[in-house]
Formats: structure tokens, C-alpha cells, sequence
């Protein structure tokens, strides 16, 4: 059977895998990022990634990244997280060091790819799904007319709708946006301006139960999260949102207080279900393998 090499390029980690046309991840390789060391240091780390793998047996590569996508052209037109990754044509960059093709689509694009082909939302006709990472990510997916792209490679950024007007800067060069209080970097940001510590999200919120500071950067977020889904909802009506990115790893921790005030501050709930991706994390390496083997076929 053939098989696909999918990326998710994150910006902590490189998760990479090795998938064959029914969605089975046979091998996998996760990389550290070093997003804050610039291109040629992830372009390199994507290089260690796929050849941790047995890329021979590929016959194609997709890749998630963050940014505004040309996907047709594999171009990033646009990426606040990544030092110099804004105008990398990611698509040739990859294909200097492998000899088969490979495609590029946004990352949160693809994780809502694999959830709709084989995931939580395979029977829904109107998804909205958000990424929760190091930045928030987002998808628009109707039956009737594809995935939500814009005229500008910018259509579904949802982590860039201005949640707190004149608020934090965000890498965007905006203020405010939804991605500067609903990522897991947020997490640690709101607690360093309580306490003056660097902490990560995940060291954060194991310490709800005896750590006052971190039981308010919990509330804090979960209200900010209720508050961008309430938005979510009244501009897409969608069946569902689906929930994926790596801060749902943590779910069991925040998403039950989240819903509450979601249902407190949404006008209507009644018709709309929010769950976690059913892949998890791997929903992007699932999605760019998804990718993969479409373009391929197609011969694109």
C-alpha cells in the first residue's frame, strides 16, 4: 500500500509521520521547532524529521504550517511565529532535500481535513474547528462549498478576531487577538504577570489545585475561550466546533469550566456541539498526509 509522509509544523514541536490511504500512522518522529532560531534552523529541523523516517517508502509529503497559505504555489505568504518564515516558498525548500513532491496547506486547514475524513466531525456539513498551540489556529468547512481560503490566502484566521479590543500585542502586529489570550503560550504569559515566573502552560495547570495564581490564569482562560467560541458561533452557525492543537492534551483540566460559561454567555447552545478533535494532536500529521495523497493523485 502506499504511503505519505505528514507534517505538523508547530511552533514548539516538528511532528512527523509516516501514514498510509486509510489514515494509519505507521511511524512517527517528533522534533524540537527552535521556531525562535529562524528558518534555515526549522527548515533543517524539518530535514531531521522526515529523514528519521523511512522516506523512501513515500511517495509524497504534506506539510501544516502556520501563516496565510498560497497552497497552490506551497508559498508562505504570511507567518508572525516563525523568524523569517513570512515569503518562504516552504514547498520548494523541502523538495531541494527529497526527491518526491511535496504540498503545503495551512495547519489548521489540515487538522480539520483529517477530522472531517476520518475523525469527530466525518458526518457533519458545517465545522468550525480551532487549533490551541503556541498560537490559535482556525478552519471553515461547509459541505456545499469547500474550505473557507479568502482572497488572500487569510479567510478562517480565527485566532486573529479581536477578542479584547487595545489588548496584548499579538505576533500578528495587532492588539487584542484572540490568539494573545487563547493559545498555551497565553497561559504562561497571564501567570508570569501575576507572579513574575516562567512557568509552561502544562506545569501551570497541574498546579490549579495549590496555586491560587494559576487557579486564576485557569478561570481567566476558560472565560476568554467561552467568550471566543460565543463569536465563533454567532458568525458561522456552525453544527459543530471541534477543539483540536496541543492544548488539548489538557482537557480534562479546563474544557468542562469552559463549556459552563460558555453556555452562560452564548445566547443559544441549543444547537451546537463543541468537541475535542478525536485525533488529538495527530490530527495535523493525519490532515497534511490527507494532503499528500490527494495532490498526488491528482498530479497537482
Amino acid at each position: 500500500m502506499d504511503k505519505v509522509i505528514g507534517i505538523d509544523l508547530g511552533g514548539t514541536k516538528i511532528n512527523a509521520c509516516l501514514i498510509d490511504r486509510n489514515g494509519k500512522i505507521i511511524d512517527k518522529n517528533s522534533i524540537d521547532t527552535q521556531a525562535k532560531e529562524g528558518r534555515d534552523v526549522v527548515l533543517n529541523n524539518i530535514k531531521k524529521a522526515i529523514y528519521g523516517l523511512d522516506y523512501k517508502e513515500a511517495i509524497a509529503i504534506g506539510i501544516g504550517t502556520p501563516g496565510f497559505i498560497d497552497s497552490e504555489n506551497g508559498i508562505v505568504t504570511f507567518a508572525g511565529n516563525i523568524e523569517g518564515w513570512s515569503g518562504l516558498n516552504l514547498k520548494k525548500a523541502v523538495e531541494e532535500f527529497v526527491d518526491i513532491p511535496v504540498y503545503v496547506e495551512n495547519d489548521a486547514n489540515i487538522a480539520l481535513l483529517a477530522e472531517k475524513w476520518l475523525g469527530s466531525c466525518k458526518n457533519a456539513d458545517d465545522i468550525v474547528m480551532i487549533t490551541l498551540g503556541t498560537g490559535v489556529g482556525g478552519a471553515v468547512y461547509n459541505s456545499k462549498r469547500g474550505m473557507l481560503t479568502g482572497s488572500h490566502f487569510q479567510g478562517a484566521e480565527l485566532g486573529h478576531l479581536i477578542l479584547h479590543p487595545a489588548g496584548d500585542y499579538c505576533t500578528c502586529g495587532q492588539h487584542g487577538c484572540a490568539e494573545a489570550y487563547c493559545s498555551g503560550a497565553a497561559i504562561s504569559k497571564n501567570y508570569k504577570k501575576l507572579t513574575g515566573e516562567d512557568l509552561s502552560g502544562e506545569q501551570i495547570l497541574k498546579r490549579i489545585e495549590i496555586d491560587p495564581y494559576a487557579k486564576e490564569v485557569l478561570n481567566t482562560y476558560q472565560e476568554d475561550l467561552a467568550y471566543f467560541l460565543t463569536s465563533l458561533r454567532n458568525i458561522f452557525d456552525p453544527e459543530v466546533i471541534v477543539i483540536g492543537g496541543g492544548v488539548i492534551n489538557s482537557k480534562d483540566i479546563w474544557r468542562d469550566g469552559m463549556i459552563e460559561k460558555f453556555n452562560e454567555i452564548c445566547n443559544n447552545t441549543l444547537n451546537i456541539s463543541v468537541i475535542p478533535a478525536k485525533f488529538m494532536n495527530d490530527s495535523g500529521v493525519i490532515g497534511a498526509g490527507k494532503i499528500a495523497f490527494e495532490r498526488k493523485d491528482n498530479g497537482k
